[in-house]
């Protein structure tokens, strides 16, 4: 799939790079929940490590609260509650 961003005149975009902002791009839509993890890492164009770090630069976090609630869930478990 090819997708072509038109940007208005006003905005500079001599330094951005398209790496940088497909890898801008892939971290939002993570963020939203939008994409899975191993898929905006392949949107961004990065191996699963390479995003995670990329994740951790933007301080955007990878615990979900899917995660959040099956780890309450052994918790549970495990203290008999």
């Amino acid at each position: 799939m090819t997708l072509t961003l038109t940007l208005p005149d006003e905005v500079s975009c001599q330094d951005i790079r398209p790496e940088e902002a497909r890898l801008d791009l892939a971290c939002s839509m993570f963020a939203r929940g939008a994409l899975s993890k191993l898929s905006a890492a392949a949107l961004a164009g990065v191996d699963f490590f390479g995003f995670q770090t990329a994740l951790a630069e933007r301080r955007i976090s990878s615990y979900t609260d899917d995660m959040l609630e099956e780890d309450m869930r052994h918790l549970s478990a495990v203290m008999g509650a």
